[in-house]
């Protein structure tokens, strides 16, 4: 570095013409730096910022690089489509609005926590609303005034939603975050009648669109998919087989194909690893599958088996067909411009003029990039704040709803809702003013169960001037396991804080070392060679259930089967300890009898082996279930 000063000191000792500026810029340069305002700044650090704004201009043009839309416009019309269907079937086939809207309490009072003071239209009104979300779905089919047909839809849609939380559904979910994108995005500059009234004025529109109107949608979807599988990565669904072991071995031609190619013994347990196996790597594949050019032909024909398998087992209405619809957006549009019924709505069918013909790199404006980054922050974060919450996520259901933890569990719930006015005795609740949706949806959710009980509250206090407690003697079953408690009985839900972060009163879930899943596979089928069902109960050491048989009933002939553990059944005074392997014959005659449990295991497990329908014996054990819901 000496020699570089030197020869330029040198070249100016030779050469006085030379300006001290260049010789000045000469030295800086050679010196490696370039003096600004008194400080140095480095080559490299010019260099970084030049190849940082480079990368902000190669993202900046991959976004907004003109594509053809027209694979955005036939989902548009096919999503627009299906929401007619699901909107007029919902109001003609399936009395949605009668069942779910009507005058009395239980249309509207389950609210979701952020929209607990939504508006309740009369039920005439409601009417117009459905209506209203038909048409508006239909002009966006069409692509007939499209931002408002999309704005319309968006509100609409989301509002009839609101009104019922006992309504949500992933499905539903998702249809009102496509909705949104369909108004942020221009999917009506091809094959819409928007574009064909604008043609026929001769109006100049847009032919193309930026490519993120496109990558946003693809994002959607694959994130529909990919949480969908890492909700799937659980004990049950991949060390159990369940709940597809439960679901699939109830249908009779997947089950008898399984009996054509395994031994009777093991299809249970092969229908179950088969399915849970295949939709967890179905979820985890696929959006990569879509998005790939060598794999898109084969993940096209997986969705398709997927969807149409979803559809005819478990009747899940329009959603299985909009995913189908949904792999349009993943063709390229160069490869949709080529397909006959298409190919006149491309771009590259129109001509084209000299400016249409130079590609323009325009930039995103700061609020669209800050509303796309909200979006995707809060799509790729949402759906993992249950981890926020203590306990298992499929047990407590904190956190469940907008995470795409879709068909994940299979439930069943016996509950008995008990209410001590301030100055009498406790009596079971059995009126409740709720339809089969709002109480299936109750008894599985925490918030709606609070939201009820509370509720029971105020109404005792409205009709009667005192205030009374309402308590919950609450079983639940998850995933083929015996029924244990779901909420504490000794708390007073109307006292509880419903705006709580945690819902302290919910039990925590009994470990599984204390079940032996084979042996309770065992009673179950040696309790149908003997004509009768197995419900299997489960306890920690100390509990006590209190509970009933009506006499006269269809429940004739009931035992107690201990299972593991220390069991004891109280009747009336008398305490029978039963020994692991035997049973208890219970009072034909009916009356109260409680389980005691005790050990050191960490819970005792019992069954009852009955001698009717789950339902009628929850019925009879004074307890309301889905079964007994639907008697």
């Amino acid at each position: 570095m000496d020699q570089q000063e030197s020869s330029v000191r040198h070249r100016h000792a030779t050469n006085p013409s030379l300006d001290i500026s260049t010789a000045e810029r000469d030295e800086k340069t050679t010196n490696g730096a370039v003096k600004e305002q008194g400080g140095k700044v480095a080559p490299d650090a010019v260099k970084r910022r030049q190849s940082s704004s480079d990368g902000s201009a190669g993202w900046m043009a991959m976004l907004t690089k003109p594509v053809d839309p027209l694979t955005l416009a036939v989902f548009r019309f096919l999503f627009g489509a299906a929401m007619v269907v699901h909107i007029v079937r919902a109001v003609l086939t399936q009395d949605v609005i009668e069942a779910n809207f009507q005058d009395f309490f239980p249309e509207t009072n389950f609210h979701y926590y952020f929209a607990m003071n939504v508006w309740k239209p009369p039920v005439d009104v409601t009417w117009l609303i459905f209506w209203a979300c038909a048409v508006s779905a239909g002009l966006l089919s069409i692509g007939f005034l499209y931002r408002l047909a999309s704005l319309s839809f968006l509100f609409l849609f989301t509002y009839i939603n609101l009104m019922e939380k006992a309504r949500y559904n992933n499905h539903y979910y998702l249809y009102v975050l496509v909705s949104f994108l369909f108004l942020i995005t221009d999917c009506h500059t091809s094959f819409s009648l928007d574009h064909l009234i604008a043609r026929w004025r001769g109006k100049k529109n847009e032919r193309t669109v930026p490519a993120w109107h496109l990558y946003i949608f693809r994002f959607q979807i694959f994130v529909c998919y990919f949480y969908g599988s890492i909700a799937k990565m659980n004990y049950d669904w991949v060390i159990r087989g369940e709940p597809c072991k439960t679901w699939f071995y109830r249908v009779e031609p997947i089950r008898q194909l399984a009996e054509m190619v395994v031994p009777v013994e093991y299809v249970p347990s092969v229908i179950g690893y088969f399915f849970s196996t295949g939709g967890l790597a179905f979820d985890f594949l696929i959006g990569f599958m879509l998005l790939s050019q060598t794999f898109r032909p084969m993940g096209f024909l997986l969705t398709f088996g997927f969807h149409l398998t979803n559809h005819f087992v478990f009747k899940i209405g329009t959603f299985p067909w909009v995913m189908m619809a949904t792999n349009i957006i993943f063709i390229e549009p160069e490869t949709a411009s080529k397909i006959p019924i298409l190919k006149s709505f491309a771009y590259s069918a129109y001509p084209k003029s000299n400016d249409e013909k130079k590609t323009k790199i325009s930039k995103l404006c700061r609020p669209l990039l800050v509303l796309l980054f909200c979006y995707v922050t809060a799509q790729c974060l949402v759906p993992f704040r249950h981890w926020l919450y203590p306990g298992d996520v499929n047990w407590t259901m904190e956190g469940h709803q907008f995470s795409w933890r879709m068909m994940l569990n299979a439930e069943d719930v016996v509950l008995r809702t008990l209410i001590r006015p301030q100055d009498g005795a406790e009596v079971v609740h059995t009126g409740y003013q709720l339809n089969a949706r709002q109480m299936k949806r109750m008894i599985t959710d925490p918030e709606m169960i609070l939201q009820y009980a509370q509720y029971l509250g105020r109404e005792h206090m409205q009709t009667t001037g005192s205030p009374a407690s309402v308590r919950l003697d609450m079983w639940r079953s998850l995933n083929n396991r015996p029924f244990q408690r779901w909420v504490d009985p000794s708390v007073d839900l109307t006292t509880t804080d419903y705006w709580a972060f945690h819902y302290a009163w919910l039990e925590p879930q009994l470990p599984d070392s204390a079940l032996d899943f084979s042996e309770m596979d065992r009673i179950r089928a040696e309790a149908r060679d003997h004509g009768k069902m197995a419900s299997f109960f489960m306890d920690k050491p100390g509990g006590v259930f209190k509970t009933t048989l009506q006499a006269g009933g269809p429940c004739s002939n009931v035992t107690l089967l201990a299972v593991s553990g220390d069991v004891t059944v109280q009747v009336r005074k008398v305490h029978t300890p039963v020994p692991v392997g035997t049973e208890f014959a219970l009072p034909a005659t009916g009356g109260f009898h409680r389980v005691r449990t005790g050990g050191d295991g960490p819970a005792a497990v019992w069954a009852y082996l009955h001698d009717c329908s789950p339902g009628h014996f929850h019925d009879a054990m004074m307890m309301t279930s889905m079964d007994s819901w639907e008697l």
